[in-house]
């Protein structure tokens, strides 16, 4: 195409708004690393190597679609970066998603340049200095490959990845809370059998949650009083016929969500699956330029993730709520508190888990401020070429700032319900109830007299993260 003269964007043109500028064919390699100088721009704290990692391999296997136009070359030293783990060190900071991740992208490039740093057995180090140590030579850019490799949605699409895998862990963890809650306030089952969840409505993630649920309080034996056992006094129940919405409402509340999240999966395989870049070459060899570096579908993704995290806060600090409430929890002390084995004059010393529940309603208040679709807030930029952007980056980084928050939250309920659970003498059978009970109570004891729980919070709320990044299960 460059012997023919054709002009080719990006590679005999400028970029974006100098796109109808020529560029002569002999700085075409000149110009991809004039793209990358320019773009190295970003700020803001850096991505974890998590997701620098997921950056990494979605770029390598969109190029591999065989539609950028880069060379086996590029590709291959892009292969021996992965394997040896070497990954960049992206500021998250300064994508439009459209033209794709243009900034953050430049990091990547800028490590196969030999510049930069990159995440190197743990630490941070230079890229020189680690490629000198292994005896490879920076790679030099061809023509096109500047703009192939930071053209495209991978960043976004990397850290959606990431996202995606914790929103997993977080769902079903409510999952298992909301069998706990059960448990500590005796309450009822059907909400989530099979006549409300399969006969009367059989939709795919209700079903889910409510399977899910019913199974966790199977393995440890309960079933719930039948209503034909409840009796009457003083024209009222003696025991309550069905409990509050943040209990038994959880498959309806939870089930969209769950299908929410098959729904972004999908949008996440096609995307990390496709060749993101600008222009791009046909199996005939012909060339087009498009759009599929616009991040719609991630911008989308992300925003409905956002709301579905502050749906799971929402409903954690309405169940935790519930249960440390004496007015609501079914004659256990309020605040959780070690009333029963402490004497009656010192019982009104203690205010049990008065602080975690606090907690619980600040931090979610903050994750609900937080929800508010990212993608809406498009700005026209660079010269108006850029018109419409898709934000689809800014979207990724801000659910990934709300899901920190709800793994201190979903944490702090985690140690309410034990707590409950321990006064109501519950004890745990079921493998994966008490496994998750144990690895509380390896942390946090049990409070029989007010103590600071500050720095064992922190702790359990590693251990939980970590194991949502390590396994992505409980």
């Amino acid at each position: 195409m460059m012997d023919q003269r054709l002009p080719i964007y990006g590679v005999t043109t400028g970029f974006g708004d100098s796109g109808n500028r020529t560029i002569s064919p002999h700085h075409s390699e000149q110009l991809q690393e004039n793209l990358v100088a320019y773009l190295l721009c970003g700020s803001g704290p850096v991505l974890p190597v998590e997701a620098a990692r997921a950056i990494l391999t979605v770029r390598l296997n969109s190029m591999c679609r065989g539609h950028s136009g880069v060379s086996i070359e590029l590709i291959e030293r892009m292969q021996m970066y992965l394997q040896n783990d070497w990954v960049p060190v992206i500021p998250r900071e300064g994508s439009l998603g459209a033209s794709g991740d243009l900034v953050p992208l430049a990091y990547l490039a800028q490590i196969l340049q030999g510049q930069g740093q990159m995440y190197c057995d743990g630490k941070i180090r230079k890229t020189a200095e680690v490629l000198a140590e292994h005896d490879v030579k920076p790679y030099k850019l061809k023509a096109k490959e500047g703009l192939a490799l930071v053209n495209g949605t991978s960043t976004m699409a990397g850290v959606a990845t990431v996202n995606l895998n914790h929103a997993r862990f977080l769902l079903d963890w409510l999952c298992l809370n909301t069998s706990w809650l059960t448990l500590a306030l005796q309450g009822r089952t059907e909400a989530f059998g099979a006549i409300v969840n399969e006969q009367a409505k059989a939709s795919r993630g209700q079903t889910t949650i409510a399977r899910r649920v019913r199974g966790l309080l199977e393995a440890e034996n309960y079933k719930g009083k039948p209503l034909s056992q409840i009796g009457e006094e003083n024209s009222k129940t003696r025991e309550w016929v069905q409990d509050r919405y943040s209990l038994r409402c959880v498959p309806q509340i939870a089930g969209p969500i769950f299908e929410t999240l098959d729904m972004i999966e999908n949008w996440l395989e096609r995307e990390i699956n496709s060749a993101s870049d600008n222009p791009l070459i046909g199996d005939d060899g012909s060339l087009a330029n498009g759009g599929n570096f616009y991040g719609g579908y991630m911008s989308h993704g992300m925003d409905y993730l956002k709301i579905s995290l502050a749906h799971i806060a929402d409903t954690v600090d309405r169940q935790v709520a519930y249960i440390i409430d004496d007015k609501s929890n079914r004659g256990l002390p309020s605040n959780l508190a070690n009333w029963p084995n402490l004497p009656a004059d010192e019982r009104h010393l203690h205010h049990g888990l008065k602080g975690l529940h606090q907690s619980v309603s600040a931090i979610t208040s903050e994750i609900m401020a937080k929800a508010t679709p990212g993608g809406i807030f498009s700005r026209s930029a660079e010269s108006h070429n850029q018109d419409k952007v898709s934000l689809g980056m800014s979207a990724a980084v801000q659910c990934a700032d709300m899901i920190e928050p709800v793994f201190t939250v979903m944490t702090l309920q985690s140690i309410v319900l034990a707590q409950a659970l321990d006064l109501r003498g519950v004890k745990l059978v079921g493998a994966e109830s008490s496994a998750l009970y144990q690895r509380i109570r390896q942390v946090v004891p049990f409070v029989s007299r007010d103590q600071a729980l500050g720095d064992a919070i922190q702790t359990l709320r590693e251990t939980f993260k970590e194991q949502s990044s390590r396994k992505g299960t409980l």
